[in-house]
């Protein structure tokens, strides 16, 4: 009897080891993310966090992981990951300032920024010294391509800061900016969803393009070196997995 009760107690305890060790490895499995608002590409308002979003998604899955996704303004988002606060980061193109934080994945996509303004400005633009003057909206820590993020940088332009993409088309109707520089699915995304029919028909942009970069995963250099080694990997393989079945181009679809 007290062998059997000894028994009894030792299958208690490996089960219960069990558990909690299946506990520790589901977290390892878990990658944890941050990223600002962004759509159609990534935004905590949109059916499965957006097409940017279910990719990465996908890519993870396919790998065995689950990602966990918080949502700050992207300042905060770039900081708490370049920290180590989180895994990694959606959506940023990798500029040599970054990767002093990050190391990058593969491209996800692709992105082209415009320069948006209103109709009744009567713009045209060749190279940065036709925008230096003018009143230009950006955003902090955001590229715009080596030559405006320079001269940004050494005070050369009139840039306004403002973290919300939506609040610059505002500040753009209102008369108190003449540029906008933004993604151009981002918005067209923004002009469609977030503004009268009235109010979108003053605002159009430049087919020049003022910059085409890919858009990656940025992992942080802080967490562990074998941990964000595994994580690159995973995700670029199952990135590369996604591709090759043809659901990366049914996701993309929805743009």
């Amino acid at each position: 009897m007290i062998r059997l009760f000894s028994v009894s107690l030792i299958f208690i305890f490996l089960n219960a080891f069990c558990e909690e060790t299946e506990s520790v490895t589901d977290t390892t499995k878990t990658v944890s993310i941050t990223s600002g608002e962004w759509p159609p590409y990534t935004s905590h308002d949109l059916e499965g966090g957006g097409v940017f979003t279910k990719i990465i998604t996908q890519a993870f899955s396919l790998e065995g992981y689950s990602v966990d996704i918080k949502y700050y303004p992207w300042q905060r988002s770039y900081f708490l990951t370049a920290d180590g606060q989180a895994d990694a980061s959606l959506a940023w193109a990798p500029t040599d300032d970054r990767k002093k934080d990050f190391i990058f994945s593969d491209p996800v996509t692709f992105s082209t920024k415009v320069f948006f303004h209103l109709k009744a400005f009567k713009f045209n633009w060749n190279s940065l010294n036709d925008v230096r003057h003018l009143r230009t909206i950006a955003t902090k820590k955001y590229t715009y391509g080596n030559e405006f993020d320079l001269a940004a940088k050494q005070n050369q332009m009139n840039i306004i800061y403002s973290n919300n993409d939506e609040q610059k088309f505002r500040m753009l109707l209102a008369g108190r900016a003449d540029l906008v520089p933004m993604e151009k699915l981002v918005g067209l995304f923004l002009i469609k969803n977030k503004f009268t029919v009235r109010q979108a028909s003053r605002i159009t942009y430049h087919n020049k393009p003022l910059q085409n970069t890919p858009i990656c995963v940025a992992f942080s250099k802080k967490i562990n070196s074998e941990r964000l080694t595994t994580l690159l990997q995973a995700f670029n393989e199952g990135l590369a997995k996604l591709k090759e079945s043809g659901q990366y181009d049914k996701i993309l679809e929805d743009l």
